[in-house]
Order: structure tokens, then sequence, then C-alpha cells
């Protein structure tokens, strides 16, 4: 029987998390894996990613879940999951990759199939407006850098914000993109990869009235087919990624100008929406099963 620690998070949104509980999200996903996880005799134990000791208790490896508070410590993060290695535990996807991952800058590396961006240390109203027109945007979003959840994610029309609408934006390192009108009608696509081999799609269509395409109570969710472009463009980022990811889920929206355009690829913590499609979680606790050997 292999043994695999199923790293969770001490809090989700600010409220605290029960040690072999998950975020309610969460909790039918993980029932999939542990059921598809049976027939190939491997155990999950759902534990915190900062426990010190969880390389001297016997894992095979360590995969991290719903480690939804890493935000807030970062830096933390890293250096834990790194400890955890150095002390012979293999952590997936690996601490270099959540390394590279952390940070939203490494939609530069992913070429043209990316979102255009502004980059900046700290959104003002200088730099707000020349990314309006540097982008020729009538509308523009900011988001943190580092972040998750559409935390301090704020959408400004042009001619029609203050310098303070950016108070509820992110107060540090900053990305500026255009606001894509799709995002409230076609919704926004996640493609699944597992072990390299793609695994499933999901639709994410704000309700009415909503432009978040990832809020549970804002938001359908439902398993689809995604269109060619789509897929094309993804992969064409995915082939610009780390080499040899156990998980990655790569978000897109159609741009304005027709053309699909990456908005974001989660390899550290991200939701893999298989209650949506059951059958993502066999093919993930596969993809573990053969990095396993």
């Amino acid at each position: 029987m292999a043994r695999i620690a199923y790293l969770n998070g001490r809090t989700y949104r600010g409220e605290a998390i029960a040690r072999d509980d998950v975020p309610p999200l969460e909790r039918p996903d993980r029932q999939l894996i542990y059921v598809a996880s049976a027939r190939l005799g491997i155990e999950f134990e759902t534990v915190f990613w900062d426990e010190p000791d969880l390389p001297a208790r016997g894992y095979d490896a360590a995969i991290i879940r719903t480690c939804w508070d890493y935000t807030a410590r970062a830096d933390e993060f890293l250096a834990t999951l790194e400890a955890h290695e150095r002390a012979g535990l293999r952590v997936f996807n690996s601490p270099e990759v959540v390394r590279w991952n952390a940070r939203k800058t490494y939609l530069k590396e992913l070429g043209a199939s990316t979102i255009e961006t502004i980059w900046v240390d700290k959104p003002d109203a200088r730099n707000v407006a020349q990314a309006f027109d540097a982008l020729d945007a009538a509308e523009v979003v900011i988001k943190p850098q580092v972040g998750a959840g559409s935390i301090a994610t704020v959408r400004l029309k042009r001619n029609a914000w203050s310098e303070a609408d950016l108070i509820a934006g992110p107060q540090g390192p900053a990305m500026i993109q255009p606001f894509l009108r799709a995002i409230e009608t076609e919704g926004e696509r996640s493609l699944f990869w597992f072990g390299g081999m793609f695994s499933h799609a999901i639709r994410k269509q704000p309700n009415a009235g909503s432009w978040l395409a990832n809020i549970p109570s804002e938001t359908r969710f439902f398993s689809d087919t995604p269109p060619a472009q789509a897929f094309e463009a993804a992969e064409a980022a995915r082939a610009r990624a780390p080499k040899g990811l156990l998980y990655v889920r790569i978000d897109l929206v159609l741009g304005d100008d027709g053309k699909w355009r990456v908005i974001e690829i989660e390899a550290i913590e991200p939701y893999l929406f298989l209650a949506f499609a059951p059958a993502g979680a066999d093919a993930f606790v596969d993809a573990i099963a053969r990095v396993l050997g």
C-alpha cells in the first residue's frame, strides 16, 4: 500500500480547517480521489502542509492539494516544501515548479497565446491611465502578481474610475490586463493535464450580472469539450512551461479579437473540478501511480 500525504491548508478564506478535513468545495473531489486510489493500492492521508515531521512518517510522496492559504504565507510555504524534499519526502508538483508558478510573471515566458499584460510594482493613477492606452482597452482588470481566488482584483472602465478605486486592488506588485468581454458570455475554460496526458475540460460561466468565473456562488460550472483553438492555445503555452508536471490546469478566455488567450497556468494547488468530470479522478490517480512506479 502506497501512502500519500494529501497536503491541506490550515485556513480557507479566514476560516480554520480541521486537520483531517478540507474546504467544503473540495470534499466531493477528495472523495472521488479516495475511491479511485483504492483500486491501485494508494492511500491518502490529509495533513497540514506545514507539519515539520511529515518526512519522518514514511509517506511515499506528498501531493499539494488544498493549500489555499499559501498566498498569505508564500515564502514560508516554499521554504517548507523545500525542507520536506531535503528530508527525503518527494513533493508534487516540485518546489521548483511552485517557485516558478507562484508569481504570475511566468506569463512572460509562455509566448503569444497569453493575454497581453502590463506589469507594475504598484498600481497608481499614472500607470493605470497609461495601461489603458498601452492596451488600447475600454476596460482593464488589475490583479496581484501573487494571489488567488480573485482577492484584491478590480475592474475599471476608461474615463469612469478614480484613484480611490485602486484601494480595493493590489497594494504591491500587480498585473494590468484588458477586460475580455467574452468572460461575461462565453465564460472561462479550464483544461487539465495529469502526468502529461489531457484529462478533461470545464467551462466556468459567470451568473448574469457577474464577471468573476471562479467564485462558486457567482458562477456555473459544467464539463464541456474545449474548442479546438482553445486547446491549441493551451498546448502552445504548456509547451513552454516546466516539464514533468504531475498536474496542471490552464485557464483561457476568448479575446475580443477572436483568439483564445491563456490567462493563467495553475500548477500549485488547482481546484480540479472532479465533481463535474468524475473520470478525471481516475486519470489523476493513474498519473500518481506512474510517478510512484
